[in-house]
């Protein structure tokens, strides 16, 4: 398997790619071809282009939850389509109907959330509701929706709120979904993550569960710990947990403080990751 970020929040030097505050990854394995999320806008189009990635050869689009900066970028990519002709008609998955409900920001004072109308996703794309996991490939698993498996994780709403059934909701965002990939060796599993917003232990721990795999090998991808939401213990915790796994190769990238970065580089060996990073997966 190969994983590409198409964006990130930050761009690695000398790619000269466009970065901004969302996510993006093109993931390939065995036949299929992935776009996993749409960053905030069509800079990951570019990127793409750029890397001399074709998007339209995508099998699926995976979309990991309803937040603008991981979903702006669809109606940017169904223009690309309508401009460029598409080769098939790519396998859409999203983890909840909740996907399509406003998310309302407050500190913006405009909707958040996805701004395509499912009806118009359904044209492009064979939209289906998956919130179980999907083996798409013989290693590589969509994770769908991940319980809990910790008393500290998923535990602070965001600052955004969900409306529906006529009423505000507090936002944990309950559709977030990755990716578990099973090593040859059947004995460890990587984990792609976009947000993360359920925590990375507890995803770790269920991408163990999903595939038998007994250890961590890579995790590549945000974690959602930001020290002005969260409390500290739950770093510490996660800090712990991360240490105890013995991780291989860890990216910690979009969504993550400079504080709870520093904290997880100390906690485990830990490799830059940004726009244009490719990984491979055995």
């Amino acid at each position: 398997m190969k994983v590409t970020l198409l964006q990130e929040n930050t761009s690695l030097f000398g790619k000269y790619l466009a970065a901004e505050h969302g996510f993006s990854a093109w993931i390939e394995d065995e036949d299929k071809k992935i776009l996993f999320d749409c960053g905030f806008s069509d800079k990951f189009i570019h990127n793409a282009e750029d890397l001399g990635i074709d998007l339209r050869t995508a099998d699926y689009v995976i979309l990991s939850h309803a937040h603008r900066d991981h979903t702006g970028g669809m109606k940017h990519l169904i223009k690309y389509y309508q401009e460029n002709c598409m080769y098939r008609r790519p396998v859409l998955y999203i983890t909840d109907e909740e996907i399509f409900y406003r998310i309302y920001n407050f500190k913006k004072n405009h909707q958040s959330g996805f701004d395509v109308p499912r009806e118009i996703l359904e044209k492009y794309f064979d939209l289906q509701i998956h919130p179980e996991p999907v083996w798409i490939t013989k290693q590589l698993c969509y994770m769908g929706k991940t319980p809990l498996s910790n008393d500290f994780e998923h535990k602070v709403p965001q600052a955004s709120m969900r409306f529906y059934d006529g009423q505000w909701h507090e936002d944990v965002v309950d559709e977030d979904t990755q990716f578990a990939f099973l090593h040859k060796n059947g004995q460890e599993v990587s984990v792609i993550a976009a947000c993360a917003h359920y925590g990375i232990c507890n995803i770790m721990e269920y991408a163990k569960k999903i595939t038998g795999a007994s250890s961590i090998h890579t995790y590549l991808g945000g974690s959602h710990l930001r020290i002005d939401e969260i409390p500290q213990s739950q770093l510490d915790k996660t800090c712990a947990y991360v240490r105890s796994q013995n991780i291989k190769r860890f990216y910690i990238c979009h969504d993550t403080d400079l504080h709870c970065k520093l904290a997880l580089w100390n906690a485990t060996p830990s490799t830059e990751a940004g726009v244009g990073l490719v990984v491979e997966f055995e």
